[in-house]
C-alpha cells in the first residue's frame, strides 16, 4: 500500500484523454489555447518548481535592482559620472548573474520536457519526467546555461571597448555591432535550444547549429515569440522608470513571474518549437510522429472540403 502511495507521488497519476479524435484542435492556435486552458495549473506548478533553481538569480536581481533605480533617479551627479557608475553596477550585476544562470540549465531542460508534452496534448509524469530529463541532458544543458550566463558579460565589455575605440576610428563600430548581433542571435536560439535538446539526440555543435538555423530561418516568428515573452517585463520596467509608482509596479511584476510568468513563457516557447519541428524536422525522420495533439484529417474530410489545410503545416 505504502509502495503504491510513494510511486504515485513520484510518477503522478495518469489522466484520461482530453478529447475524442474528432474533437482535437484543428490548428496550432487552437491547440495552444486549449492546452493552456487545460494545463494552466500545471504551468503554475512548473513555474513555482523551476523558481526553486533560480533562487540565487532572483535574490541577486533583487539585491541589485533597487540600486539601479536609485541611481537613475539621482540628479546631483554629472551625466558622465552617472554613466560610468551605471556601467560599473550593470557589469557587477551581470558578472554575479553568470554563475547563477549557469547552474539552471539541467533544471530548465527538465521543465521544458514536461511543458513540451503538455503543449502537444501528451501526459507527463511531473517528477519522474523532470528528473529523467535532467539526468539525460545535464551536460549539454550546463553548457548552454553557462554560455547564457557568460554572454551578457562578454557582450557588455566588448560593446564598451569597441565603442570607445570607435570614437577615434568609426570602423570599430563594425565589431561593436557584430557583438550585439551574436548576442541577439543567441537570445533567439535559446527559444529552441532546450526543446531540441530534449527531443532529438544531437551533438552539442549540431544542437546549437540547428537552433540558430531554425531561428534565423523563421526570423519574424522567432522575434515575435521573444517579444511576446519579454513584453510584460519591458512594460513593467518602463512604467516603473517613468512613473512614481515604482514599488507597486515592481510588486505586481514580481508576483506575475513568481506565480506563472516564467512557466507561461516556456509554454509559449515549446508550443512554437513543436510547430517548427513538425514542419522542418519530423517529416524527414522515418516513423517520427507529426502533428501530435492536432486532428488528423481523413480522406472523407477532404472529400467534403478539398481546400482544407493539413494542420500544423501552415507556412
Amino acid at each position: 500500500m505504502m509502495g503504491n502511495f510513494f510511486n504515485r507521488m513520484y510518477y503522478g497519476k495518469a489522466g484520461k484523454g482530453d478529447y475524442r479524435p474528432e474533437d482535437l484542435p484543428a490548428n496550432r492556435w487552437a491547440l495552444f489555447w486549449e492546452m493552456l486552458r487545460i494545463r494552466w495549473s500545471g504551468v503554475v506548478r512548473a513555474n513555482l518548481f523551476q523558481l526553486i533553481f533560480f533562487i540565487p538569480a532572483v535574490l541577486w536581481t533583487l539585491l541589485n535592482i533597487t540600486v539601479l533605480f536609485s541611481l537613475a533617479q539621482e540628479g546631483a551627479q554629472g551625466e558622465g559620472e552617472r554613466t560610468l557608475q551605471s556601467f560599473d553596477i550593470l557589469f557587477q550585476y551581470l558578472l554575479g548573474m553568470a554563475p547563477c544562470l549557469a547552474i539552471t540549465g539541467p533544471f530548465t531542460a527538465g521543465v521544458t520536457a514536461i511543458l513540451r508534452n503538455w503543449a502537444r496534448d501528451q501526459h507527463s509524469f511531473f517528477m519522474s519526467d523532470f528528473w529523467d530529463t535532467v539526468k539525460a541532458n545535464w551536460k549539454q544543458a550546463l553548457a548552454v546555461s553557462a554560455i547564457t550566463g557568460a554572454l551578457p558579460v562578454i557582450a557588455l565589455v566588448c560593446w564598451r571597448f569597441y565603442g570607445g575605440m570607435a570614437v577615434d576610428n568609426i570602423l570599430f563600430m563594425i565589431p561593436q555591432m557584430l557583438v550585439m548581433v551574436v548576442a541577439l542571435v543567441w537570445l533567439l536560439a535559446l527559444t529552441l535550444v532546450y526543446p531540441l535538446m530534449i527531443t532529438y539526440e544531437l551533438k552539442f555543435g549540431a544542437l546549437i547549429r540547428n537552433a540558430v538555423v531554425l531561428s534565423i530561418g523563421r526570423l519574424p516568428q522567432s522575434v515575435g515569440v521573444r517579444l511576446i515573452a519579454l513584453a510584460p517585463l519591458a512594460l513593467g520596467f518602463a512604467l516603473a522608470w517613468f512613473t512614481p509608482w515604482m514599488g507597486y509596479i515592481l510588486l505586481v511584476l514580481g508576483l506575475f513571474y513568481l506565480i506563472i510568468g516564467f512557466g507561461l513563457n516556456r509554454f509559449v516557447y515549446v508550443s512554437y518549437a513543436n510547430a517548427l519541428f513538425d514542419q522542418y524536422i519530423n517529416p524527414r525522420i522515418e516513423g517520427a510522429p507529426v502533428n501530435q495533439g492536432l486532428r488528423q484529417y481523413t480522406d472523407e474530410d477532404y472529400e467534403v472540403d478539398p481546400t482544407m489545410p493539413q494542420p500544423g503545416r501552415e507556412e
